[in-house]
């Protein structure tokens, strides 16, 4: 009875805060596809009758673009409130949902008004689309990210471990927007917020009305006591989340999938294990490569042989065996940077290396000696993007150091990579810097997209323009 009394004074001495929800996105987004086609028409035909809207075929054009838009939306899930990924992932779903719009119009055009589209306008129409809507969600993320648009949340029980893994999901999906107020337990935990115990999380929820969020992780209190404190939340809106410990047993990324009403956790499958992805990349890797190829190897070939071979007279090409795909050996191309020696497939590069070229070392440092690997790419043995392949024996070595090395095999080696933008790349004296290059290489294959790959296409001429550092 105490709890009951309790629970009706702070339900209506509450000041309820503003739930966030997206109800401004979804009529931002209807608006700015209804002036897509607007001003798609106006460009396509020069004018706007209308009389020919309000009536008759495009009439019915309007209304089937407004309802397919808005079943597209709920079957994809876009307005889901939590979904503050990164925005290339946003811009992605935008793209597909555009994707399926333009198909869904055109079987409109073809079975209920009875004739084909006209290109340019549904084209054009859906174009605008693509950009306007684009950029509404992106004005739309930096009002998220506002500081009037912050939720805050409390944690009950946990290992450390538990909320290092919470609090770097929670910097990763709500930037600037997850407020951490404290944590209940009866074992504090260092460099946390600790509230208090257990058995003071019910008096603390009856009298602080301005939390938003609790997530429940394993604690030491007992099946009725969780009940009795999810029921408090409900009666202070107080969101309530459980996160399952057996999180920690994963070495990587894992999903949840629903089974009935069984939830279960398995390892994530990574984007590149869709054929449709792989289509894509390799389509990428293809028109890229053969653009190189095509257009600016015939001009750098000979300048670059010219210059090696003045300098140290041999090959101009130097080729070595290194760890690709699924572990397999391949040979790998590159503009000879080095004189010739015995130790080329033993020891790595290192700084002062004596071994390397006035010529060569210029390579090195703006990425030109790179460049033959867009052979190994148009043959199917690279990619564009990926992690950078390494000699077998460095392979052997790290992989019995470094517990996810061999994971990064799961994707094709590439020309250049995530870990190599970000100023991990040659050399690898130490564990860690190969830890790091591991770490972003796993982080790739686990969350690719093409936006990926083509900024880091744009990143390494960018690095390459004005010299790196790092390169050897």
């Amino acid at each position: 009875m105490e709890i009951s009394s309790q629970l009706n004074t702070a339900s209506h001495t509450r000041v309820l805060r503003a739930t966030p929800h997206r109800y401004d996105l979804i009529a931002t987004d209807f608006i700015l596809i209804n002036l897509s086609f607007f001003l798609a028409s106006i460009i396509t035909y020069g004018v706007f009758d209308y009389d020919s809207v309000i009536n008759g075929r495009n009439l019915a054009l309007v209304v089937f673009v407004n309802i397919a838009w808005g079943w597209l939306c709920v079957y994809f899930n876009a307005y889901r409130w939590y979904e503050r990924v990164r925005m290339e992932q946003q811009l992605s779903k935008v793209f597909k949902l555009l994707i399926f719009l333009l198909s869904f119009t055109s079987l409109f055009y073809y079975n209920v008004l009875r004739e084909a589209p006209y290109t340019p306008f549904i084209l054009l129409a859906h174009g605008l689309a693509l950009i306007l809507v684009s950029t509404g969600r992106v004005f739309h993320r930096l009002r998220e990210e506002s500081p009037f648009e912050k939720f805050r949340y409390v944690i009950v029980g946990g290992k450390a471990e538990n909320l290092q893994q919470l609090f770097k999901a929670f910097d990763y999906c709500f930037p600037g927007s997850a407020e951490f107020v404290g944590r209940f337990g009866n074992t504090p935990h260092a460099n946390v917020s600790n509230i208090g115990q257990y058995d003071e999380l019910k008096s603390y929820l009856l009298s602080r009305p301005n939390i938003d969020k609790l997530i429940f992780f394993h604690s030491d209190l007992s099946l009725k006591e969780e009940r009795e404190i999810m029921r408090i939340c409900e009666a202070q809106f107080i969101d309530v989340e459980v996160a399952p410990r057996e999180t920690t047993l994963f070495p990587r990324t894992y999903k949840c999938q629903q089974l009935g009403d069984l939830s279960m956790l398995t390892l994530k499958e990574e984007p590149l294990t869709a054929l449709r992805n792989k289509f894509f990349k390799r389509a990428f890797d293809i028109v890229v490569s053969t653009l190189v190829i095509l257009f600016i190897f015939p001009i750098l070939m000979p300048i670059v042989a010219i210059a090696i071979y003045r300098e140290d007279p041999g090959p101009i090409f130097f080729r070595q065996e290194r760890t690709g795909y699924r572990n397999n050996v391949f040979r790998m191309w590159k503009f000879r940077s080095m004189r010739l020696n015995e130790r080329a497939d033993e020891k790595q590069a290192t700084r002062g290396d004596d071994r390397i070229t006035k010529v060569g070392a210029f390579l090195r440092r703006t990425s030109l000696d790179e460049f033959p690997q867009f052979i190994n790419v148009f043959l199917g043995q690279m990619s564009v993007v990926g992690p950078r392949p390494h000699m077998v024996k460095h392979t052997e070595e790290y992989s019995r150091i470094i517990d996810t090395f061999m994971i990064r095999h799961k994707v094709k080696p590439g020309v250049t990579g995530l870990a190599q933008i970000n100023g991990y790349r040659s050399p690898t004296d130490e564990v860690w810097k190969m830890e790091k290059r591991v770490e972003y290489d796993v982080w790739y294959l686990e969350n690719w997209s093409l936006l990926m790959d083509i900024r880091c296409v744009l990143m390494t001429v960018y690095n390459a323009l004005k010299g790196e550092e790092n390169a050897l």
